[in-house]
């Protein structure tokens, strides 16, 4: 068999769905969102509201909301929006502004980071903002002395754009194999020198998850920044989108997060929000 037939077949598996489990992300969809539909996010909080997603605002005088939406590009119906309700123009040095999610040791140990055999991984996220530029992502373990960056770019103001990023194996470090968060992805709106560096696409010992480069969308009032249909996962190249049912995400939400009320009412049938 030819290698373009194999690769072919092999899109036709991703795309049918049939290798199911190799997002790591969590509800890399945004259609659960237990806590409700916005919340506003101020100075030095981490604010959940699209589950296992949090935004925080360091160090500034900035504010923002955060809701999910209906806004999505096709095949997908719901996004993370973060908007800005309060603008400011000053980044001081620890100073950050950003989108973040962690993931547990036990859902990141088939990367076999920090070992000889250590594996690449791909980051896949559709992306839309009202400020265009230079933005980035960074991922770092728990320890936060090893870190990883790198830039895309925002090409068309209030436009969903596709991007796909190349996660380099790593085999230093200590990355957890247990319920604590191996490592952490967060998606940069502009942070200070103190988290932010001007080396990217490489593994550093340092604690780092901004490009030097990325924009300071709380620099602009109104400002939005849209994300949706995340996924990272093992391999050099990333794969279509893993849709997984309302009811398998909002399980695995569940394990970190739960809203219980009127159980009774529940066991008979009644709705009730967990």
């Amino acid at each position: 068999m030819s290698k373009a037939r194999e690769l072919a077949e092999l899109g036709a598996v991703y795309n049918s769905g049939a290798l199911s489990n190799r997002n790591m992300i969590i509800n890399g969809n945004m259609q659960i969102a237990q806590r409700g539909s916005s919340t506003s996010v101020s100075n030095s909080s981490n604010t959940y509201l699209v589950d296992r997603f949090f935004s925080r605002i360091n160090g500034s005088n900035g504010a923002a909301t955060i809701s999910r939406e209906t806004d999505a590009p096709n095949g997908l119906s719901k996004s993370l929006k973060f908007a800005v309700d309060t603008a400011d123009t000053t980044l001081d040095a620890g100073h950050y502004n950003r989108i973040h999610q962690e993931i547990e040791g036990h859902n990141g140990a088939a990367l076999k980071w920090g070992t000889a055999d250590a594996e690449p991984a791909s980051l896949s996220f559709w992306v839309k903002s009202s400020v265009t530029g230079t933005y980035s992502v960074g991922i770092y373990n728990g320890d936060a002395d090893r870190s990883y960056v790198s830039e895309y770019t925002i090409s068309a103001a209030n436009t969903w754009e596709y991007k796909t990023i190349y996660i380099a194996p790593i085999t230093t470090g200590t990355w957890t194999i247990d319920s604590s968060a191996e490592f952490r992805i967060t998606w940069s709106l502009g942070a200070g020198s103190t988290f932010s560096t001007g080396t990217v696409d490489q593994w550093q010992s340092s604690f780092n998850f901004s490009s030097s480069n990325n924009v300071n969308l709380m620099a602009t009032l109104n400002a939005t920044f849209f994300l949706t249909g995340v996924q990272f996962e093992v391999g050099p190249e990333a794969t279509p989108f893993e849709h997984r049912s309302y009811s398998d995400e909002l399980v695995r939400c569940q394990r970190y997060y739960q809203v219980l009320a009127n159980v009774q009412s529940d066991l008979i049938g009644s709705s009730v929000k967990w």
